[in-house]
């Protein structure tokens, strides 16, 4: 394929893009580009960035869909010589000094307008913050669609993507289902615990998990450098007094926190607490403050094993403010506005954001019946990948 050859869509041709609403006009300066598109809209690009994304066979290998150049290896001088609108609607560009042509699909460059912040991403969901006191029941669907209907597979990711939680009624209680569910998703993570692990109480525990106790809402593995993004519980069993589900929306504590006691909430994102799970034949430990913020300042996740916690590592004058803060939020949690509670019924399947979503349970009495969950972790970015390609209705 020469290089100036026309191309009908980009390089990550996967995706399929609208050719509405088209291009009106097109200008360049030479550094940069600008489009107007038929609703009204400005768009600018800079010519390094449609360079760098140029539908070439030179920039790109079209059988791999990937970079075949790197960013320092264009020309001193790069620019934009000429640019016009194609009787197709596309955008035809030439590059200087090379003289490259090159076809810019309408569609693609819409979806990635960065001057507006415009993105097609189907898996860019907006998180709902949510308070048990308004959010009456977790997202809840018929669990044995899941795994056949790929609509059915796509409503519950969504809601698990805005909410941080979904729950499947009425799954298979047979062992090991929890993994078929989850690889609907992607790959599942092993830890320690195995690829798949038993919520039951056992004679000699390893885990609080595994007794009968209350367990204070917490987030999994925060002794671990890569938190699990995702975790699923499965109940098969549940005849047992007691032992209610507990759910907390810690995004919705983060922001009242922020909002209400900025100075609690600048020392949970600043000073890092120490976590520690200890065994016969592993001993893993991490330092790191409670809330995690993101690279716009936005809470990114948060990390809470109270029960793992080991003595902090920081300097003297530090202890009284990390404890303080850490008493702060302990306080929150036990606010019943902030929680979901619920008794698992076999059958019930729930799904979670392991960095968002705080799980506990109340206590039970092991003797009083059988109780058994099973369960496993997977990653944040395959419940994404997952959303983007069922948006793509192929």
């Amino acid at each position: 394929m020469p290089a100036s050859a026309s191309l009908s869509m980009p390089y990550p041709a996967y995706a399929e893009y609208p050719s509405a609403p088209g291009i009106s006009a097109v200008q360049t300066d030479g550094g940069t580009v600008s489009v107007r598109w038929e609703d009204g809209l400005e768009s600018r690009y800079h010519a390094i960035f449609l360079r760098d994304h140029a539908p070439d066979p030179d920039t790109f290998n079209f059988e791999t869909r990937e970079h075949s150049r790197e960013a320092d290896s264009y020309p001193a001088g790069l620019k934009v010589s000429q640019a016009a609108i194609t009787e197709a609607g596309a955008l035809r560009l030439t590059f200087a000094p090379e003289g490259l042509n090159a076809t810019f699909h309408s569609g693609w460059l819409r979806a990635n307008d960065y001057s507006n912040r415009v993105t097609q991403d189907p898996a860019a969901i907006a998180p709902t913050p949510w308070r048990g006191e308004t959010l009456s029941e977790i997202p809840t669907f018929e669990g044995a669609n899941i795994l056949t209907d790929e609509a059915a597979l796509s409503d519950w990711l969504v809601a698990i993507a805005e909410y941080g939680l979904g729950r499947l009624r009425n799954v298979s209680t047979q062992d090991g289902t929890v993994l078929k569910v989850a690889r609907r998703i992607g790959p599942v993570r092993t830890s320690n615990f195995g690829e798949i692990f038993d919520v039951k109480a056992k004679v000699s525990p390893d885990s609080n998990a595994y007794t009968g106790l209350a367990l204070f809402p917490h987030t999994d593995l925060c002794t671990r450098e890569y938190e699990p993004g995702l975790q699923f519980l499965h109940c098969i069993e549940n005849s047992v007094p007691g032992g209610n589900a507990l759910y907390i929306d810690a995004l919705a504590v983060a922001h009242d926190i922020r909002n209400e006691e900025p100075e609690t909430f600048e020392a949970l994102t600043a000073l890092p607490w120490s976590f520690s799970n200890r065994a016969k034949d592993t001993d893993y430990r991490w330092r790191t403050p409670i809330i995690v913020l993101g690279p716009d300042g936005e809470v990114a996740e948060i990390r809470l094993t109270g029960f793992l916690r080991s003595p902090p590592d920081l300097p003297f004058d530090d202890v009284p403010r990390a404890y303080a803060a850490m008493q702060a939020l302990c306080t929150r949690l036990r606010d019943p506005k902030y929680a979901l509670s619920f008794a698992y019924a076999p059958g019930d399947l729930v799904c979670f954001d392991n960095r968002r979503i705080l799980h506990g349970r109340e206590a039970f009495d092991p003797g009083g019946g059988s109780r058994w969950l099973q369960g496993c972790y997977s990653e944040r970015e395959e419940l994404l990948s997952r959303i983007r390609v069922l948006a793509r209705g192929k």
